[in-house]
């Protein structure tokens, strides 16, 4: 056993007392809790103006972050590949993960599976109608600490931040809108001695267009003026759009879970469908498009949204179809909804994440956006440039965005969608009445909120 001599002790222990205070020095500096690293926060720059901070790292340390986004389609992969490259050339401290998974049960095991276990993703590409489930369990972050900072905030158009919010808070910015626009036929409107650039603005100028545009044979229908389905998944848009029309907000009032669908408009709404189906229609699923009479030109007017407009304006149809500004009865309104870019609630990288949402939220990628996939830009400052560009079509797809309302947010929706759908193909085939259908929709969702 080493021993010291007592002359020695004390410098021995003036010795070891040296050591020990450099040796936790040392740590200290080395795990970080000795400097307070946000407080020293560099500044990245996003392609909008914006600027964030975000904790100072060594040039050989970056934050990684992982981007899950729905849908498979090669188009949009390569275009959020490109985009995620662009983005960490000019933000070198980032890596970005990109992910993705189909829409339906792919997207949704993929995100259950992250979120429990721990692996969530910092960032989500999802719908508008996710809002209702994932908000209430804390998986989306309230982004309003960064939009009430954010220099892109009056540039976004009213109701596109609108869509992305929930009892007031704003969780979604949105960058994918997908409104269902009035799309008409001109060469028939022309056949039928209607004017082809004046398209009908109000319910009875509806009725009225679409009687003219009815061609029968015996009593077969041939033509129809506007393609009304009679059964399927899109059901429920239809009911919702002519219903906000006439002055609901909604099928549910997601702030307090009222049912609306069964309200006296909802009820006139379907009724207005009917007596649409009543002077002549030619019945098919919307759950099949190749059955859709307007893209086979046996139609004179659908609702659709901006990519079925590009794939029904092709062939035969080329050149012979425009689109309109949403009809009115008590108010303009249609169908829209929105992909949205969402802020993980258990990310640990708020800043950053925010960063590159505001990176992709900004005009220039907005344009970028448009001119790679043909996306609506939803900035204030984009909307003369983009309608100065096909006037008559780009004008009612803002007019669309700016009076669409989208899904109900809240976590029954896909009950409300199978349930309502269920009750207009009841209208339309004659098996119940509007209100009969529609008040046994409403029990069979009250009963569902009461079972919550």
């Amino acid at each position: 056993m080493l021993k010291i001599r007592k002359g020695n002790l004390m410098k021995f222990k003036k010795i070891m007392s040296t050591l020990l205070s450099l040796s936790l020095a040392c740590s200290l500096v080395a795990c970080g809790t000795g400097t307070d690293k946000g407080s020293n926060s560099a500044k990245s720059t996003t392609n909008s103006g914006s600027t964030v901070g975000t904790a100072s790292k060594s040039e050989n340390e970056k934050t990684k972050l992982t981007f899950l986004r729905v849908g498979t389609e090669p188009e949009k992969k390569e275009y959020w590949e490109n985009l995620i490259k662009e983005y960490i050339s000019k933000h070198t401290n980032i890596e970005i993960e990109y992910q993705e998974a189909g829409y339906g049960d792919d997207f949704e095991t993929k995100l259950n599976t992250g979120f429990a276990s721990g692996t969530a993703p910092d960032i989500i590409n999802f719908t508008m109608a996710s809002m209702g489930t994932r908000v209430p369990l804390g998986q989306y972050a309230a982004l309003d600490e960064y939009v009430n900072k954010w220099e892109g905030k009056d540039d976004f158009m009213d109701n596109a931040l609108k869509l992305g919010t929930i009892n007031g808070k704003i969780y979604g910015i949105a960058t994918f809108p997908d409104p269902r626009i009035l799309i008409y036929n001109k060469e028939m409107f022309k056949e039928a001695g209607l004017d082809p650039n004046k398209p009908p603005t109000t319910w009875d100028e509806l009725l009225e267009y679409h009687k003219k545009l009815v061609k029968k044979d015996g009593d077969t229908v041939v033509q129809t003026g506007f393609g009304v389905p009679t059964s399927g998944t899109n059901m429920q848009h239809y009911l919702s759009v002519f219903a906000e029309q006439n002055g609901l907000k909604n099928l549910i009032d997601e702030d307090d879970n009222t049912i609306l669908f069964n309200r006296p408009e909802a009820i006139e709404a379907a009724a207005f469908l009917k007596k649409i189906a009543d002077a002549g229609i030619i019945k098919w699923d919307s759950n099949n498009r190749e059955q859709n009479p307007f893209a086979t030109g046996m139609a004179a007017m659908t609702l659709g949204n901006t990519s079925e407009f590009y794939n029904y304006n092709k062939g035969g149809l080329e050149g012979k179809l425009a689109m309109a500004a949403p009809t009115s009865k008590v108010k303009q309104a249609t169908f829209c909804g929105m992909g949205f870019m969402f802020m993980s609630g258990e990310t640990k990288h708020k800043d950053e994440v925010w960063n590159f949402i505001a990176y992709v939220a900004g005009a220039e990628e907005m344009w970028n956006r448009y001119e790679k996939l043909g996306v609506p830009p939803l900035r204030k400052s984009l909307e003369k440039k983009f309608v100065d560009l096909e006037p008559e079509n780009n004008k009612a797809i803002y007019d669309s965005i700016n009076t669409g309302t989208g899904s109900p947010k809240v976590a029954y929706a896909n009950s409300v969608y199978n349930t309502v759908n269920d009750a207009m193909e009841k209208v339309m085939y004659g098996v119940a009445s509007p209100k009969e259908a529609l008040d046994e929709a409403a029990e069979t969702i009250k009963q569902e909120i009461n079972n919550q």
